[in-house]
């Protein structure tokens, strides 16, 4: 066999297994390529979902810091309100010691009971106005008589003061009521403020959490696009490089065509030839004369 021939032949079979090799190539490349662009939905899917979530879960967190805001605030203004109470009812307090004192004063002084005091009076002034006395008789009788209407002045202070002092005291036990009211509510609002602020906590964790997963999908999703971008590109030079050797393999079937038709050609002059050198007077075919001159039909044409 021609050895330009074979040289042909053995590029092409070389050219062949490239090209099976190129196209196997971009057939895993393809499927590359399909995976690809499958986990890119995936991932874009998981993004908006961890997106949402946590829009979702930084709204819950921004809502129960007002709370939070809301409860402290809430807090001192009951707690400013129990210390104006509580000075109140200091205040109260003295004022209740000061009128039990004087009450306890007129008490002592005044050991009769009131109904005496005024009977008393009732009959002294009847005394000296229906009978007729000495003038030292009327003075005894007029000082019994101032005696007993400063007693009753007492007496009276004493009633005066011992309702004041009840008003006092019924003030100054509604006052520590609401007192203790406003103690318990601000106990509760502590324990809710408490929990708010564990709630508060919790949801920062989570939104920490949500942000870094979030963050690495995004990561993973500009990694996922570079390979399907380096995956494309790889297709098209590879593309490429198959549409040139199968040019290459194109050429080299009409070279191998070329080489193979002139083998042919030079055999048949070298027959036609042996045929003249045998008998010069054998006349030639019109397509062994063609042969032996080297004149192709589309030459002839």
């Amino acid at each position: 066999m021609n050895s330009t021939i074979k040289e042909l032949e053995e590029r092409a079979e070389s050219i062949t297994r490239e090209i099976y090799e190129t196209r196997e190539a971009i057939k895993a490349l393809k499927d590359k390529r399909t995976r690809l662009l499958s986990e890119l939905r995936d991932i874009r899917d998981k993004r908006s979902s961890l997106l949402e979530s946590f829009r979702k879960v930084k709204s819950e967190l921004r809502q129960a810091i007002e709370e939070y805001k809301s409860l402290v605030a809430e807090i001192r203004k009951l707690v400013e309100e129990r210390r104006n109470l509580i000075d109140e009812l200091r205040a109260l307090r003295e004022l209740m010691q000061s009128k039990k004192t004087v009450y306890q004063s007129l008490v002592e002084e005044v050991k009769v009971p009131l109904s005496v005091i005024k009977r008393k009076i009732e009959e002294l002034e009847w005394y000296i106005q229906t009978r007729i006395l000495t003038l030292e008789e009327e003075k005894q009788l007029v000082r019994k008589l101032q005696a007993y209407s400063s007693l009753l002045k007492r007496a009276l202070n004493a009633i005066r003061e011992k309702e004041e002092y009840l008003e006092l005291r019924a003030l100054y036990l509604s006052l520590k009521s609401r007192i203790a009211e406003l103690t318990n509510r601000i106990g509760e609002l502590k324990n809710t403020l408490s929990e708010k602020k564990r709630k508060i906590e919790e949801l920062k964790s989570i939104v920490n959490n949500r942000l870094s997963e979030y963050m690495n999908v995004k990561s993973l999703l500009e990694n996922k696009k570079r390979e399907l971008e380096e995956c494309d590109n790889n297709i098209v030079q590879l593309t490429s490089k198959l549409v040139a050797l199968r040019q290459e393999y194109n050429n080299l079937m009409k070279s191998i065509s070329r080489e193979r038709e002139k083998t042919l050609l030079e055999l048949k002059k070298h027959d036609i030839l042996s045929k003249l050198g045998e008998s010069s007077k054998k006349r030639l075919s019109l397509t062994e004369l063609k042969i032996l001159y080297g004149v192709s039909d589309s030459e002839e044409e």
